[in-house]
């Protein structure tokens, strides 16, 4: 919370300088997408059905378990593989994601480490900075008919097949700028790119509220796409009900997450909150600093995120830590309402017939659902 206050105060004394950055980097990005568009940058296929994941948003979106949920949608009716960046990791070149080798969440990043994790061998994932050469590797490797391209909106090098854009209803008003004045990758004009367009965190705001800012995503996209609502779902194990409880995380909006656990049913005793920068690359250290928080406050479970606990539970075990447990909670996304489910319900037999080569798609979804 200190530095989300320092971070505003410095935001607001260098307020002219950021404006000037922000509409010279929008001018920019504006222009490296239209050299995409026009066959000036090449965008080449990877020789499979790609549908890309990604956002405007720098980081905090819900992206992960959004990737999680539409691989377990479609895996089991076609063969699927996901391709990711692999953002902080050691490695480097096309890989393939292997989580039960020592230090994984270093070696591929922690997001593909949690996916892999998560969704088992049947769904191989293949980490690379060229994501256009791991898909490739993918398709030849594997036979997949469908990549999920995690983080994809602004790899524009490998061409897609349909743009899923997540917005986080949540954020501030402010961070609907362009980077650096506030947390834009693009301007908002790029979502007329997408195909369909998801709100995210939207438990987290009241109806009126996330209304107004469907009907101002639907300006900004000029409304050539449906726009759905995902809602969070935190589950934390039965074992912190009524616990005192430090709450660690790692991620690009932590504050978030802690709200969410503070929130749970379970009422769990938070006594402190940790926030490390997002795809933070824990050491012993930082252990030692979060057993001794602990100690400190005569608490003996930590709760962090599952994109944490890649990274920390073999660091638990190196270092040795038995009095202070290490318990991880776990994030799944899920349509808000009826309308939503119906609408993924079509987007299965549009993906599944576009996978089979009928063509056609975006006007086969039915336009937005008024605001209620």
């Amino acid at each position: 919370m200190k530095a989300n206050l320092i971070r505003d105060r410095l935001r607001r004394i260098f307020t002219p300088i950021l404006v000037i950055l922000s509409f010279v980097y929008s001018i920019l990005m504006t222009l490296r997408a239209w050299f995409y568009l026009v066959g000036v940058f090449p965008s080449e296929s990877s020789g499979t059905f790609v549908v890309s994941i990604g956002n405007l948003q720098a980081g905090g979106t819900g992206k992960t378990p959004t990737v999680e949920f539409f691989a377990k949608r479609w895996s089991p009716k076609l063969r699927l593989g996901i391709v990711s960046r692999g953002y902080g990791r050691s490695s480097e070149g096309s890989k393939r994601v292997n989580s039960e080798i020592a230090n994984s969440a270093t070696v591929f990043g922690d997001e593909p480490t949690l996916l892999a994790h998560v969704l088992g061998p049947s769904i191989p994932i293949q980490v690379g900075e060229k994501r256009l050469v791991a898909a490739r590797d993918l398709a030849v490797a594997e036979g997949v008919k469908l990549i999920l391209l995690d983080d994809g909106f602004q790899h524009l090098s490998l061409r897609r097949s349909f743009d899923i854009v997540l917005a986080d209803c949540s954020a501030d008003s402010w961070q609907w700028h362009v980077l650096p004045w506030g947390r834009l990758r693009e301007p908002v004009s790029a979502l007329r790119r997408a195909d369909l367009i998801v709100l995210t965190k939207t438990e987290s705001v009241e109806t009126s509220i996330l209304d107004a800012f469907e009907k101002k995503i639907g300006i900004w996209s000029q409304a050539k796409q449906p726009i759905l609502r995902f809602v969070q779902a935190l589950t934390l194990p039965e074992s912190v009900a009524g616990e005192r409880l430090i709450v660690a995380a790692g991620l690009a909006d932590s504050d978030h997450f802690f709200e969410m656990v503070k929130r749970s049913l379970l009422r769990p005793l938070v006594v402190a909150t940790r926030a490390f920068a997002d795809h933070h690359r824990y050491n012993s250290a930082d252990v030692l600093s979060l057993t001794e928080l602990a100690r400190s406050m005569n608490v003996n479970k930590i709760l962090v995120t599952e994109k944490d606990s890649v990274k920390l539970t073999p660091l638990w075990k190196e270092t040795g830590v038995t009095d202070i447990e290490l318990v991880v909670s776990r994030l799944e996304v899920q349509p808000a309402r009826e309308f939503d489910k119906e609408q993924l319900e079509r987007l299965d037999e549009i993906i599944l017939s576009q996978v089979r080569g009928t063509s056609g798609f975006r006007d086969q979804l039915s336009d937005r659902v008024p605001a209620t």
